[in-house]
């Protein structure tokens, strides 16, 4: 899950967490939502990302540069089949981990493979279904 907003402050991850440190707290929580991506990678090819230099337990899209990952983004037509800045890389081919186990799979990957990510689920999905049920077409 993901932490959107602390007491109404959303605009960066830094100030909600300087809002944790209040009295009293409100948080905004919304659910993960796995995206399925399959990705061609050449023997040479990089993948063009840059992750958070502090190790964290997700492996974190901070930027996406030149690379298959770029060169993928450029062939979708639609947002929710790309890597997006803030996904959370969560699975390579199967394996799962933290970003120290899962980065070094990334960097020696090659040929078509599977990569999980994790994102915000998006706002528009949640029906008014008294179920909950989620919609994504």
């Amino acid at each position: 899950d993901f932490i959107v907003s602390v007491n109404g402050v959303t605009e960066s991850a830094g100030a909600m967490l300087r809002e944790l440190k209040a009295e009293r707290v409100n948080l905004k929580l919304v659910r993960a939502f796995n995206t399925f991506l399959f990705l061609e990678k050449g023997k040479t090819q990089q993948h063009g990302l840059t992750f958070p230099k502090q190790i964290m337990d997700a492996l974190v899209v901070m930027e996406i540069g030149d690379g298959y990952i770029q060169e993928h983004n450029g062939k979708c037509e639609d947002d929710s089949q790309k890597v997006l800045l803030n996904d959370r890389i969560v699975s390579i081919n199967g394996h799962v981990g933290t970003a120290e186990t899962l980065k070094p799979l990334l960097e020696k990957e090659t040929g078509s493979f599977q990569l999980i990510t994790q994102r915000p689920c998006p706002a528009d999905a949640a029906s008014k279904a008294p179920s909950g049920m989620f919609r994504f077409f």
